[in-house]
């Protein structure tokens, strides 16, 4: 499967600025922008889509944003989580955008038995240029024992967004027991259940990028890889009591 997310991520972000710019924002929603996700894979994709499907590798409700199964197996060719951030008015509550970013990014870390060989593990997210700004890129956290020393969350579990072009940065791998230590509360609240089961390492790069103005739509997409031999994990209250 070969897709260029390059132009998936201008695709998506393109089409949710036409709908801005036709006054349709009051109407977009996080299934609306699924859809557009949908629309722009679909093409390259050979399988049959499936919408908020139930984890196949966790118990209970918890569930994938966009699943692609092989039209000839059962097995999944391409998992992806995703978020539209938006301004919200939810009963008044302001949500933690990167904290269910990071949570999106454990669970589809997570999808393992029916996984097609090189399927694809992905992370897309769209939003406002403004909101992503201050709620995604720019977020932080304190260094224990750094004093006032604070870390980006993008970089530390993440990846950061280029500085120059559509450039497609090498994929960095991380050491969640190490690199997670400023962030266990905020993996306490993003992961769940899976907070006892983290994966001690994953690898991740920026495949796709576009914004389209200021003001405008932001959509970027991470690739999740794991890294080759035995996967292991380990306990988050354990390691940051």
């Amino acid at each position: 499967m070969t897709i260029n997310w390059v132009n998936t991520a201008v695709a998506v972000a393109s089409r949710l600025q036409f709908d801005q710019a036709c006054g349709r924002s009051r109407l977009l929603s996080e299934d609306y922008s699924r859809l557009v996700l949908t629309e722009a894979v679909q093409p390259f994709i050979g399988g049959d889509f499936e919408a908020e499907c139930n984890h196949p590798d966790l118990p209970g409700d918890c569930r994938i944003d966009l699943l692609v199964r092989s039209p000839r197996a059962a097995t999944i060719e391409a998992a992806i989580e995703h978020k539209w951030v938006r301004a919200t008015t939810e009963a008044a509550r302001t949500r933690s955008w990167i904290t269910e970013i990071v949570g999106d990014l454990v669970r589809v870390e997570a999808l393992q038995d029916q996984m097609a060989p090189g399927a694809e593990r992905l992370l897309v997210v769209a939003g406002e240029v403004d909101l992503m700004r201050t709620a995604v890129w720019e977020r932080s956290a304190n260094v224990p024992g750094g004093g006032q020393r604070r870390v980006r969350i993008v970089e530390g579990l993440l990846q950061s967004q280029p500085t120059v072009g559509d450039c497609q940065p090498a994929k960095v791998s991380i050491d969640l027991r190490t690199a997670g230590t400023p962030f266990a509360h905020l993996l306490r609240e993003g992961t769940g259940d899976l907070y006892a089961a983290l994966p001690a390492s994953y690898e991740i790069q920026l495949v796709g990028h576009h914004r389209t103005r200021a003001g405008g739509v932001e959509c970027v997409i991470w690739r999740v890889t794991r890294p080759v031999g035995r996967r292991v994990t380990f306990n988050g209250a354990s390691q940051w009591p």
